[in-house]
């Protein structure tokens, strides 16, 4: 698919590479500078600017004071095991009166419901439910718990909807939180709530700085932008990481392979994350929780296997899936810009990866449903740049039995009659989205910086660095080099299917070389090509102890 490339790279003489990367994102103050790329950043802010910060820190002292039971109530994905796993073992400091819930994805589905509550009230004699990564939408459950006399506090980090529960809830992005950051994840709001406690109850700071470890993985598993504040909670969490200090990440790092690795965005996003989410995708999102919180060794070697195993299960359930979905796409709804995709069959634990993956692979946002045990299906959705997932659901809230979810992603469950419509109503609303503008659903590339072949080099590489850590809102800077030769002869696909690209070419007299992932097939179109454009993240390449610099081909342009 031809990508359309955006130059968005500023060249101001005088500059730096980083400075004029870091000028093009807007930031040109030079304490903003130093901030951004400091190894100890110290931009954070004080959690009782939060609304409702001091009552619900005075109403959680009350229960502690009387020995009453908290129980944590979390979310089945990496976010929710984080915040449940961090809170648990926060209170595991004042109070042997805790412990947590997280429901069932399966049989109970995303956030409170009024079973649950029951089960917790009944029992888990819980007197407290304190809620995190979830919560914001649930009015009736609320009520509920009143009815049968348990108390719930609200931690959340979802769009609230008009109608909010009658609780006490922090949600920075509830109406008049003067809180200055308003993209934490679930995990974020957890430490928040965390740090407010430990000033209060005047605990040691090393709780919270070890439980940095687990807001980076919830953060970046999250997806919310890594910039202001989050920055900051990462770049303190990888150091944590890093250092082995939590026994059940060190022993996971080992059993998937990155025990002598530094652990990065990339590795939590691609490696690690998926593990803690295929728990609760497959089986039971409380294994993650427990291997998180594990003290023993031999215990933690046996949750890391299983959740390890549970990956390889997923990815196999989601590989067929997605075919099917693939093949559904090219025989019924090419004509669609924005595709709804029935799937019975498919793991409901598996459709937002495979959402995911369609939305990349035909760059439309997508839905992809499957029928549920109770009848009705259920659904998740992942959206493209520019096009708001959430809101789209929002103006046809009329036919969903409940749904949620933020720009880019969303959950709902809808009665099987009523999906024709609604993919109808979302196609017509694309098409509206399209007349405006054209070119939205032509996938983009910002790159950063066109270089020369002879600017390609290690220190360059060890200067971008400086950047990390790369994800949402902090991109991997893209660059760009002109009119390379191709050396035919040399660049041709590799791998045990030969569908990534290992490219040769030649410009300046200087040989330039890179690998470009499940690109063979697009590169062999162009029929051996004289010369390129190529778009790229620079990288360090490790190989026979011999290092060098080499491309990571994002994208390419014929120009001969």
């Amino acid at each position: 698919m031809d990508k359309i490339w955006n130059y968005i790279g500023q060249s101001k003489e005088g500059l730096s590479v980083i400075e004029n990367i870091l000028l093009a994102k807007g930031i040109t103050d030079e304490g903003e500078i130093e901030e951004f790329l400091s190894d100890k950043p110290k931009k954070t802010y004080d959690p009782f600017i939060m609304k409702n910060m001091d009552k619900v820190v005075e109403k959680i002292k009350y229960y502690l004071d009387n020995n009453k039971k908290i129980v944590i109530f979390g979310d089945y994905d990496v976010d929710g095991v984080t915040s449940t796993s961090l809170l648990v073992e926060f209170f595991r400091n004042v109070t042997d009166n805790i412990d947590y819930y997280i429901p069932n994805r399966f049989s109970e589905g995303y956030g409170l419901n009024k079973e649950a509550i029951k089960y917790v009230k009944e029992e888990m004699d819980g007197d407290l439910i304190i809620t995190v990564d979830n919560g914001i939408s649930s009015f009736s459950e609320v009520e509920y718990a009143k009815e049968i006399g348990i108390d719930i506090i609200v931690t959340d980090h979802h769009n609230p909807p008009e109608k909010l529960p009658e609780c006490l809830i922090i949600n920075v992005k509830q109406e008049d939180d003067q809180y200055p950051f308003k993209e934490l994840c679930g995990c974020g709001v957890s430490f928040k709530l965390a740090q407010a406690l430990q000033r209060t109850l005047n605990l040691p700071k090393g709780l919270l700085t070890n439980a940095l470890d687990l807001v980076t993985l919830g953060t970046i598993a999250d997806i919310v932008p890594l910039v202001d504040e989050n920055r900051t909670l990462v770049k303190y969490g990888f150091k944590i990481i890093n250092s082995n200090r939590r026994l059940g990440l060190s022993v996971l790092r080992e059993i998937v392979g990155l025990k002598d690795k530094e652990i990065t965005s990339g590795r939590i996003g691609f490696i690690l994350g998926p593990c803690f989410n295929a728990a609760g995708r497959l089986e039971d999102a409380k294994l993650g929780v427990k291997l998180l919180l594990e003290k023993d060794k031999d215990n933690a070697i046996k949750l890391g296997n299983i959740l390890y195993k549970l990956n390889k299960e997923r990815q196999n359930v989601q590989e067929e899936g997605q075919k099917y979905c693939e093949h559904l796409v090219k025989e019924k709804y090419m004509d669609y810009d924005f595709l709804v995709l029935r799937a019975d069959g498919v793991s409901e634990g598996v459709i937002g990866i495979i959402a995911g993956r369609i939305k990349d692979l035909f760059y439309k946002p997508t839905l992809v449903v499957t029928e549920s045990d109770e009848g009705y299906l259920k659904g998740s959705g992942r959206s493209i740049k520019g096009i708001n997932i959430y809101d789209e659901l929002v103006s046809m809230s009329d036919l969903f039995i409940g749904f949620g979810g933020h720009e880019m992603a969303c959950g709902f469950s809808i009665e099987k009659d009523k999906l024709d419509e609604l993919r109808e109503r979302l196609n017509n609303r694309a098409k509206e989205i399209k007349s405006e503008d054209p070119n939205i659903f032509v996938p983009k590339l910002d790159i950063i910086a066109e270089i020369k072949p002879e600017d390609l080099t290690i220190n360059l590489i060890e200067q971008v660095s400086k950047l990390e850590p790369y994800g949402m809102g902090n991109p991997k800077p893209l660059f760009m080099i002109k009119d390379v030769t191709v050396n035919n002869n040399r660049t041709k696909g590799c791998g045990k299917t030969k569908k990534h690209l290992k490219f040769s070419g030649k410009k300046n007299n200087i040989y330039l070389n890179g690998i470009g992932f499940s690109m063979a097939e697009d590169y062999n179109k162009m029929n051996e090509p004289n010369a390129v454009d190529l778009a790229f993240n620079p990288e360090i390449n490790e190989y026979n102890g011999k290092v060098s610099p080499q491309m990571i081909i994002q994208d390419f342009k014929r120009c001969d």
